[in-house]
């Protein structure tokens, strides 16, 4: 059972507002009220609703970070890399976005670092380094290029890869956490990827979030199911690649 001081971690909304609309039922339907939802980034692009997705956002949250996705939209990201369908997805996007958002999408951060229950948490779209914090965090491997950036917190969280993972370190290095429902040991560091609510790509097409109750050191990976035909029908009436609809049901 959620404690009344937990909090809900999201990310990867990227348009799919009837996704996020199931998230939050789910949320608002735990035992006891959740303090806080935190979003992790790329509230936008993909998905067939990015206006009513930021707009959502914004009522519920109050703490956001930019995702790349988000940062693209107001110019502030590089886009020359990305393939053409994605290019694709962002100008129809930009164009559903209105000046408000747009604006609010640009005053958004890369990172924060909050208080919380008495543990260091750090929340970060892709990665806390400040200089590159839409890189991709996988493994270990991954981990060792940002380990002394976060060795003083308790736990970063983190998205960007759509992926929900764990990783711990004990002090001996970094390992796997393969449980959705456990304890944490405040003396422990840990990388949560809370994975995605829009467009998860863990071959699970049901959205994906995280709950951390700070008081019982308590996390709890969460699924959600979501109607995937209501979204992939409001692609109809888009420009939007066909194949970012279909992915939908793959999980991919």
């Amino acid at each position: 059972m959620a404690n009344k001081n937990s909090i809900a971690i999201i990310s990867d909304i990227h348009g799919n507002y009837t996704a996020l609309k199931s998230v939050l039922e789910s949320i608002n339907g735990l035992d006891t009220k959740i303090s806080d939802i935190m979003c992790l980034g790329d509230l936008v692009g993909y998905n067939p609703e990015p206006e009513k997705s930021v707009n959502k956002i914004r009522e519920v949250c109050e703490q956001v970070i930019a995702g790349n996705h988000d940062k693209a939209m107001v110019g502030e990201l590089n886009t020359n890399w990305f393939r053409g369908s994605v290019k694709k997805s962002i100008r129809w996007t930009k164009n559903q976005l209105s000046q408000s958002s747009l604006d609010y999408l640009k005053e958004l951060g890369t990172r924060k670092d909050i208080i919380f229950g008495g543990k260091k948490i750090i929340l970060a779209h892709g990665s806390p380094n400040q200089n590159a914090p839409f890189s991709y965090i996988f493994n270990e491997f991954d981990i060792q290029n940002i380990e002394p950036l976060i060795m003083n917190s308790n736990i970063l969280f983190i998205g960007h890869t759509h992926i929900p993972y764990c990783f711990c370190n004990k002090g001996d290095g970094w390992f796997n956490i393969e449980q959705s429902d456990f304890e944490i040991n405040p003396d422990y560091n840990y990388i949560i990827n809370v994975g995605s609510v829009g467009q998860p790509r863990d071959k699970d097409p049901r959205s994906s979030f995280v709950i951390f109750d700070p008081e019982r050191n308590h996390i709890t990976f969460k699924r959600k199911e979501y109607n995937i035909e209501k979204v992939q029908q409001k692609f109809e009436d888009t420009d939007l690649p066909e194949a970012f609809s279909l992915r939908l049901k793959q999980g991919r």
